[in-house]
């Protein structure tokens, strides 16, 4: 298994630009502006069949990576930021045609004349410093954007302590979100959120899973379901108040054919942390 996410929000924002710009050259205004003359009707068809596959593409790549209802938020969100980034670099497009300056009428002078060239060095320099200001601007935010992933770091289910197993047919790796005790939910129920990440050719044969405290009789409760249908799915479940380490954590995996497999985990294999917390509740 590989970290796929900073790759998976790479290509999306790529597929997404890429699409902006397509459809950019198939429109009368800035394919004019970047093409130094009108695209012509065949060049815009061809455009804009190559401008919206590729938002196709980038919203196929966030249902497949984060499901459907989180994927499309993502997908939004993506096209708003190239979009938005896409909308700021086209004023700096180094390539675009300079148009003739018109001269402007003598203003009439009512006080003493400046020396010549003091305003317009005056003028270069605030034109200067705001083309400073906006393109560092337009500099920050894919800086931002990659500070934050580099900070992100892989996900749990990719780190040494996440537990290897296999349920039924199909291998995963399943590792608690962070290394705090449960905390304390609206309701006042303690919460402990855990992260599973099956294999890549075990995903389309999977219809659920779910993760729960005790053995589930007869199936667990949709609040204990893996939020997810494919890649790294996530949870968060209840600590009952009478839970004690025996009754264990235990995985149940519901297949797309109708077969249920359960198996249960110790603990400590699974949540050090969560262990010590069961066994210090009165």
């Amino acid at each position: 298994m590989s970290n796929t996410s900073l790759w998976l929000n790479l290509a999306v924002f790529i597929s997404s630009l890429a699409g902006f710009i397509c459809l950019a050259l198939a429109s009368d205004r800035q394919g004019e502006f970047l093409l130094h003359r009108a695209p012509r009707k065949q060049e815009r068809r061809i455009f804009r069949l190559i401008g919206w596959p590729f938002l196709a593409v980038a919203w196929l790549l966030c249902w497949q990576g984060w499901g459907w209802s989180i994927g499309t938020v993502a997908w939004l969100g993506w096209l708003t930021m190239a979009g938005a980034g896409l909308t700021f670099y086209l004023p700096w497009w180094p390539w675009q045609e300079k148009k003739p300056v018109r001269a402007k009428p003598t203003p009439v002078a009512k006080a003493a004349p400046k020396a010549a060239g003091i305003g317009n060095t005056e003028s270069a320099s605030r034109m200067s410093t705001r083309s400073l200001v906006l393109a560092s601007s337009l500099l920050a935010i894919p800086a931002a954007f990659v500070i934050y992933l580099t900070q992100q770091g892989p996900q749990p289910v990719f780190g040494n302590n996440a537990l290897q197993s296999q349920i039924g047919p199909w291998s995963f790796a399943l590792a608690e979100t962070n290394d705090q005790a449960p905390i304390s939910g609206p309701t006042g129920a303690h919460r402990k959120a855990f992260q599973i990440r099956f294999c890549q050719a075990c995903d389309p044969h999977i219809r659920r899973a779910y993760l729960q405290v005790s053995k589930p009789e007869p199936m667990p409760t949709p609040r204990q379901a893996f939020n997810s249908t494919r890649w790294t799915r996530s949870v968060e479940i209840a600590i009952p108040p009478n839970s004690e380490v025996e009754h264990q954590l235990w995985l149940t995996v519901e297949a797309k054919n109708g077969e249920i497999y359960h198996q249960a985990f110790d603990f400590h294999q699974v949540s050090p942390v969560t262990a010590a917390f069961i066994e210090q509740m009165p």
